[in-house]
């Protein structure tokens, strides 16, 4: 049991409604997660635009995202997202040897870009700023703006992750 309530869409202000009702027509249902913050709708409100960006189109491809969320997630102990971001690695075209090997950065299951993305990962849930080597590494395959994109795509599941198992919020039916 979530140790936070879920605003349903008829106890949501109009905003969220609007939003709940995009991600009703988006996924089929609105993640619980969401419902959870609901409980602070300006805040939610706020962060769903920088999710929407984080998730969304951008100079990184969705399967190096995937790998980095579910890195993030898996060591951040947050069940709820590390299920809901193997699904969407799947979808992303990661195979299920590297989900399973997410957050080993040493497995023979990914390449060496696969690799740094995995090691600078782990090294920002772990230790809050990643070393140089792992930016080193990373410059290899990656520019800034991908760099600074990769480092914001985990920061915004820092904050999902943390949120999502603070609160034990549980998985859709």
């Amino acid at each position: 049991m979530a140790k936070i309530s879920y605003v349903e869409r008829e106890n949501a202000p109009e905003n969220v409604q609007a939003v709940y009702d995009q991600l009703q027509g988006m996924f089929g249902v609105v993640p619980n997660v969401i419902k959870a913050m609901a409980n602070a709708p300006e805040l939610m409100m706020g962060f769903m635009p920088f999710l929407g960006a984080a998730l969304g189109p951008s100079k990184v491809d969705n399967a190096t995202k995937e790998l980095a969320i579910l890195t993030t997630s898996r060591l951040n102990g947050c069940t709820y997202c590390a299920t809901h971001h193997a699904a969407a690695g799947k979808r992303a075209g990661l195979t299920d040897e590297k989900i399973a090997a997410a957050p080993d950065e040493t497995s023979d299951a990914f390449d060496d870009r696969e690799k740094a993305v995995v090691r600078y990962s782990k090294e920002l849930a772990q230790n809050v700023a990643a070393s140089q080597e792992s930016l080193d590494e990373l410059a290899k395959y990656f520019d800034e703006s991908q760099i600074a994109e990769l480092n914001m795509v985990n920061g915004v599941f820092h904050v999902l992750t943390r949120f999502a198992d603070t609160f034990k919020v549980e998985l859709e039916k």
